[in-house]
């Protein structure tokens, strides 16, 4: 993996980081509240001026984190040279990352 490319790999790690702790947030909050609710968590994907909010539930980000080469992004994010597309919903778009990408994901996972 080139120098580019691992520094789109710690960013989407930071990324990932920030929304743990948004969940964290959330999920206190929802404990009083309907598990419906939409929470704004933030583009996973490896652009430096990103900062596009992506709303779904707690339980829907629970499904995206439950593999981590798995990251959450805006439709049209994804880096087709690291990612592999595997879901796609109405507000966002799910992406695993494979090769060595993959490997520094779970490497730099905040759950491992």
């Amino acid at each position: 993996m080139n120098s580019e490319q691992e520094r789109r790999a710690r960013n989407e790690a930071l990324f990932r980081e920030v929304n743990e702790r948004v969940e964290e947030v959330a999920r206190r909050l929802s404990a009083l509240e309907d598990e419906s609710a939409v929470t704004g968590f933030v583009c996973e994907c490896s652009r430096e001026d990103c900062t596009d909010l992506v709303e779904i539930t707690s339980s829907q980000y629970e499904a995206v984190r439950s593999d981590p080469r798995r990251f959450l992004l805006r439709h049209g994010h994804e880096d087709l040279t690291v990612d592999r597309v595997v879901e796609r919903h109405a507000a966002f778009t799910v992406v695993e990352k494979f090769g060595e990408a993959g490997d520094i994901a779970i490497d730099r996972d905040p759950r491992s």
